[in-house]
């Protein structure tokens, strides 16, 4: 039984590790009158970057955008992770 236990402990485990490689999905907050809201997070977060703007913007798969400098948008490739203020 201990054995059994500890299988089922580490595959838990190690599926929430390859779980939290993907993709983030957006946010689902409940609203008044059982409502759901999706929104994204905002702020200092790392996120994939799905594509860019000229000349300074970076956009999540969320939504969200995050200007950068010139030097950090040439150097940002796209579907890489980014630390960025998003908004």
């Amino acid at each position: 039984m201990r054995r059994v236990t500890l299988f089922l402990a580490a595959n838990m485990g190690a599926a929430l590790l390859v779980s939290g490689c993907g993709s983030r999905p957006p946010v689902i907050e409940p609203a008044p009158h059982g409502a759901v809201v999706t929104s994204a997070r905002i702020g200092m977060y790392t996120k994939a970057v799905m594509t860019k703007k000229e000349p300074d913007t970076l956009l999540a798969d969320d939504g969200t955008i995050c200007r950068v400098s010139p030097d950090r948008f040439r150097d940002t490739a796209a579907h890489t992770l980014v630390y960025c203020n998003w908004q």
